[in-house]
This record gives structure tokens, sequence and C-alpha cells, in this order.
């Protein structure tokens, strides 16, 4: 393979002597093992003709129903291919995308049945997936004519297809001719998308001979290269740029909406790099296998991408309602961080039997450092027994990053990984805290294709031990049912012995009790005793992945990797993390430091009447010290936040919004929370009432607390009407 030019004069020269040579190369000389062909092979149905039909007459899951087809045209060939091709373009352009089309993996054609790919880790290991056909095509040019005239072209740098089907396309842009991804790659997606829209609504929807379901049909053919493709990315010699679904702008270009260029720019994510290297070359490598290698396309048509819709259970069954639903899909940095985890994976599977391998790479990484230094944290590491009996990772992603998205991409990749032939994972393990995340998770699984009879809830530590050693895969348990999640059952343990069970726990920043000091670490130290009770774990390590928004300085040393030493980064940090920064610069959730509300309220309290000297500092922390909770649970103080909350809810916020929207609080205890009920029940009402006008009565919104029952506190049905957690979360997501 030839090596990139330092001195290359324009894309085209990275294309020419990098790219297309870096694909078309053998995989185990370090390419992507691609066939390239000619564009102008190519119509415009985006059917690779030549691939399509050698993969249906070749494979062998497809060979012999091939012979079957041509029967039944009487061994007319020519007849059999264009009927074919007109099926299956009807079938991709009804279809969300790409990877939605390619899922199901076969279609019924005629009464006879046909693979369109082929997946890995079969009976035959890869054998069959290794007859699937990758083809990167150079410079395809795409035109659309309507009524006889030419109305759009665009020509590609790259396009991607597998077995003659059509994937997506990259733009390639080089800095040596002062041209970027971000800023020029970005522009020409914008621009070429938005030429084709245009061209659509002044020759299609414009025209009044054409009913609905015609300019639909029309507008299918037109935007399929961009509308279909499962990701368009640009990409230079520094960054990548990646965006999906990119028809959730066609609304924003049809009603002229001048923040068009602005939205899809921001919508156009940079992919992060493993890799910070010197050498160009090894960061393209790392992206392009990132997203274009075999079994990462594999992934994007298996796991990554698939259609939401509201569950609904009848009868006790739970099915989709059958609505049109929307596509969800991995931005880059939630893709990336399920990448991560399944290599690391690799690395923990290689270096199983070695009980000290992470140990010694930790001084290795540590040697930079004074020895007292060193040895210190080692002791600390050592102390934990971190990786020595169970492996564990801990990953720091905040609100509004699609932590069960995360989730549930993760367990769908666990459950099914295969190393020689055999299962990695006997269960996947998903721990939550809360009956919504539970409910979420759930519905998550379902949409992701998850068989009914491949995962199973466990709400008590007896239906979780007897899932242990059911035959279902995926096991998903809502911890504020256990009091203790370790397993002491003899029988249970010795089954275990011959497993390797993966735990995804969710929110471990938070325990069952509501305390945030000692955190999920609990139910770590619980799983971990209960390991070190099977002798054969020494073979075979379980793993506990653990998500959190705000780790603790404890979480870290125990669980987290060792990063750069220095005050500005710490010495410990997450495995990976997208942080609530991240999030507010990406605009997932809005910056709350900026609309702090200022409320002043007087709160008195009695200094204590003796002298603290002579006594001990536990004594004086017990006795003297000053609590936060008699702040957080101080009445006057909610009484005053509650009133300020409803009067800027009904005068300020409800006018400006205009339309109807749902809040929500979020406080320090149930106690707090009881109090705020009962304020915010009593100053809400009179303040909407006062403000009820003939267009206006905020007074009908409804209220509701929410939190987990526990010994000695009064039930959340009570102050709810008598409705349960669950139907409260329902009603909160569903009404209007």
């Amino acid at each position: 393979m030839k090596k990139l030019k330092v001195g290359s004069p324009n894309e085209m020269a990275l294309q020419k002597e990098f790219v297309i040579p870096f694909f078309m190369d053998y995989e185990n000389h370090g390419g992507l093992g691609y066939n390239k062909v000619s564009a102008n092979t190519i119509s415009n149905n985006l059917i690779i003709k030549s691939d399509l039909i050698s993969f249906l007459k070749e494979s062998e899951l497809n060979r012999r129903n091939y012979k079957q087809l041509l029967k039944k045209y009487a061994n007319d060939e020519v007849l059999l291919i264009e009927e074919l091709l007109r099926f299956l373009e009807e079938k991709i352009l009804s279809a969300r995308n790409m990877a939605i089309f390619l899922k199901d993996e076969q279609i019924s054609f005629k009464g006879i049945v046909f693979s369109l790919f082929h997946r890995s880790g079969s009976m035959n290991g890869d054998k069959d997936f290794d007859e699937n056909i990758f083809s990167v095509v150079e410079e395809l040019g795409y035109t659309y004519k309507y009524r006889g005239k030419k109305i759009f072209d665009f020509i590609p740098d790259i396009s991607f297809f597998v077995n003659g089907i059509y994937l997506g396309y990259s733009e390639l842009k080089s800095n040596h001719t002062r041209q970027s991804a971000k800023k020029n790659g970005k522009k020409k997606i914008k621009d070429d998308y938005e030429r084709a829209v245009r061209a659509y609504l002044e020759h299609i929807e414009s025209d009044n001979l054409l009913n609905e379901k015609e300019q639909k049909q029309y507008r299918r053919e037109l935007l399929k290269i961009f509308e279909k493709a499962i990701w368009i990315s640009t990409t230079d010699v520094n960054e990548t740029y990646i965006i999906r679904d990119i028809v959730q702008f066609f609304e924003v270009i049809k009603n002229g909406d001048n923040l068009y260029e602005k939205k899809i720019y921001k919508a156009l994510k940079a992919y992060p790099l493993v890799l910070e290297s010197d050498d160009k070359r090894e960061q393209l490598k790392e992206i392009f296998t990132a997203h274009y290698s075999k079994k990462m396309i594999e992934k994007e048509i298996l796991y990554y991408n698939f259609i939401e819709r509201e569950l609904e259970e009848l009868e006790g069954k739970k099915s989709l309602k059958n609505a049109e639903g929307r596509l969800i899909s991995p931005r880059p940095k939630q893709k990336f961080g399920v990448d991560k985890i399944l290599a690391k994976i690799d690395e923990f599977l290689e270096h199983e039997s070695e009980s000290d391998y992470f140990l010694n790479k930790l001084k290795e990484e540590l040697k930079a450092l004074a020895p007292n230094r060193q040895e210190e944290m080692i002791k600390e590491r050592m102390a934990y027994h971190n990786n020595a009996n169970v492996y564990s990772l801990l990953l720091q992603y905040s609100a509004g990053f699609g932590k069960s998205n995360i989730i549930g991409w993760s367990a769908l990749q666990l459950k099914d990984l295969k190393k020689e032939g055999e299962y990695v994972y006997d269960k996947v393990i998903i721990v939550v805290d809360r009956l919504q995340l539970r409910d979420q998770t759930d519905t998550k699984l379902f949409n992701m294709n998850i068989n009914n009879s491949n995962y199973i809830e466990a709400n008590s530590k007896a239906s979780f031990q007897k899932a242990l050693l059911g035959k279902e895969q995926v096991v998903i348990i809502n911890i504020q049912k256990f009091q203790d999640i370790g397993i002491e059952d003899k029988k249970t343990l010795e089954e275990l012995g011959n497993k390797r069970v993966v735990f995804l726990i969710d929110e471990i920043h938070r325990s069952n009790n509501g305390t945030q000091n000692e955190e999920m670490i609990n139910i770590f130290d619980a799983l971990e005793r209960s390991f070190e009770k099977v002798e054969a774990r020494k073979s075979k390590k379980n793993l506990i992945i653990g998500f959190t928004a705000t780790p603790s300085d404890a979480t870290l040393a125990r669980f987290g990797e060792y990063g750069r030493y220095g005050k500005s980064e710490g010495f410990w940090k997450p495995f990976d993390s997208y942080t609530m920064n991240d999030a507010i610069d990406d605009g997932y959730i809005l910056d709350p430091t900026k609309t702090i509300l200022s409320i002043s309220s007087k709160m008195f309290f009695e200094l204590p009447k003796e002298l603290t000297q002579g006594l001990s500092s536990e004594e004086i922390e017990e006795n003297y010290s000053f609590k936060k909770q008699k702040i957080y649970e101080n009445k006057e103080r909610i009484e005053a936040i509650s009133q300020n909350i409803a009067k800027h809810l009904v005068q300020s916020v409800y006018k400006k919004i205009g339309k109807r929207a749902k809040a929500m609080l979020a406080v320090s205890s149930i106690a707090s929370a009881q109090l705020y009920m009962e304020y915010l029940t009593k100053h809400f009402g009179r303040i909407a009432q006062e403000n009820k006008t003939s267009k206006n009565d905020f007074g009908k919104a409804p209220l509701y607390i929410v939190y987990s029952d526990s010994q000695g506190t009064k039930s959340a049905s009570t102050l709810n009407g008598g409705l349960s957690e669950s139907r409260v979360l329902q009603k909160f997501a569903s009404d209007k």
C-alpha cells in the first residue's frame, strides 16, 4: 500500500494515494479488504448489479435458491435480474435507511427467500460472513431527471456498498489546499443536500399534475442518496465529521429556515480518536476502520440502527404500537464509547489467566512518578483488588448523553459476542435503581429486537438467582427491590463457576437509600464477594461496567483508569467520559448556571450553649457541626422557594413558551420532596387562580411526586390521588 505523501496537493491525491489503497488492501495486510468498482457501471438505482447477482448466485446460503428462481423464469436471467432490481429498488425506497433495510437480512421474492447480508458467528463461524462483497466507488456520478430534464446532479468522493447495496458516502478534503472537513466538507454536504431538496420543491412538489402519493415517491427516488445513507461523512487528515438521518433537515429547508446552516453544522459531529499520533495515516486508518471495516458495517446493520416505537402491554403481553416511530442511531461519541468497551474486552480475555497483568501494566504507567508516589498509588489500587477477581470499567456519562441507548447497544453486542465459536458471556445483567429506568431499558431492548424469550426481568433476590440459572441471556433488575444483591446460594455459585457474567450498572453514583457517599460500591462489593467464593473464577472472570454522571474520588480510585498525572486532570479517570460541559457545548442540555434564580429566605438557628473545648473532633462533628440537611429541609426556605417557583411558572414561563410543556423539580430527600409537594400545591393553585383568564387556566396542570417508598415514609401514592409510581411516570410521559 502506498504511503501518503506529505505534500499531497489536493483531496484527489489523498483519495488515490492513501484512502482507496487502504480500502482495497487485504485485511491481513492491515487494509479493509474492499473491492474497487468503476463508477460508470452503477446506475441511478444505487445498486451494483454485478456484486448483487454474484452474491446471490455464488454465496452458499443463496446459491440453491437462485437456481430455483432461475427455473421459474425459464432460465431467462436477463428478465429475472430486471424484475429483481425493480423489486429491490422499491423495498429500499420504503426503508428508513440502508441499515434498517439490511437488518432483516432476508427478502422473499417470488416466494423464494434470499439473504442480502450474511452475519458473522454462525454455525460456520465467519465462513458465511466472508462471502459478503464490500465495495468502494470513486467519484460516483449521480444524476436525476424529471420528465426528461436533468434537475440535479452530484458526485461524492467515495461511496460504499455491501453486496451491491448502497450504504453511504464520504467527502474528502485536503488541508494542503487550505480546505478542511470542518469548514469546506461540512459546507459541501450542506449545499449538496439543499440543492437536491430545492430541486424537488421546484420541479416536483410544485407540479400540480401529481398527487401527494406520487410526489412522495419522486421525493424518495431523488433524495435516496442522502436520506437512505446510514451515515454521511467528511474527512481530512486531522478530523472526521459524521451526520446520520439527514432527512431531519428536509422541513427546515422547505420552510426557509435561516438557521439551516447553523443547525446542520451542529449535527455534523466530530468523531473522537483513540490515537493521538503525528502520523496522519494512522489517524485516518483508525477513523476509516471504526466506520467502514467489515465488522463495523455489520454492527451498523445488526445493532446501531433501530426504529423506536412506543411500547404497549395488553393482557400481560408487550408489543410495539403500529406507528412509524423514529430512527435511533448513535452520535459519534456514543458509538466511540460502545466500541471502546468491546475493544477493552478483547484485552481482558487475552490476559484472563494472568492475575497480575493489569497491576504490572499500571506499574509501567507509573514509572514517571517518584518512587514513593508509585508505591503509594500501587498500594491504594491493590487494597481494592481491582481486576483481580472481577474486571470492572467505569464510564462517566452526563445527562443528555443517552445512557439507555449505550446500555442497550452494549448489551446486544455483549450478548452476541463470540470467541472461537463460543459465546463469551453466558449472562448479561442490567442493573437499574429506579422503576422508570427499568421501564426505559425494557422498552429499549424491545425496540432493539431482542427476542422476548432472550431476556427476563427479576424483581427479587430469589428471581434474580433463578434468572442466573435460567436460559435467558439478558436479565434486567431493579436494585431498589434488593436489600443485598450478593449471591449466597451454594448451587447458584457452583453453576456460576463455569459461566462468565457481565453486569451493566446504571447510575452507580446512587444507592437504594438515596445516599451518595458509599454509592453503588456496596453492589460492587457484594458481587465481588460472591464471585470470590467460586474457585473456578481463576479461569473465568466476570465483568462489571458502571455508568455514572458524577463519579466520586473513591469510585475513581477504585475503578478508574490511570490518567496523566497533574492537578488539572487528576490521577484516576473514567475509562470513557462525556461530561456535563460536553453535553452543554453540544446543545443536548441547557447550562443551568445561566438561569440561576436567587431566592431570599430567613432561617433562624440557635447557637450551641456549651463551648466545644476539650471535645474530640468526632464529638464536635456529631453535636455541633452545621448540617446541610437543616438547610435543605427547612420549612420556611422550602415554602419561599415553592412560592417563587409557582409565581415564575405562571407569570413568566408559561406565557413565554406559548405551548404545553412539562417541568421537573429534583430535591435532596424524600422529606423535602413531601414539603415541596405540600407548598407547591398550595401556592401554585392560588397564583394560577389569580392569573386565570379565558385563554389560560394554568391551575389545571397536574402536580405529581415520585420517590421510592421506604419504611417510615408516607407512600407517594397517597400524595398522588392513589396513583402508583409507574402510573404517574406513564402520565407524565404521555399526558399533554
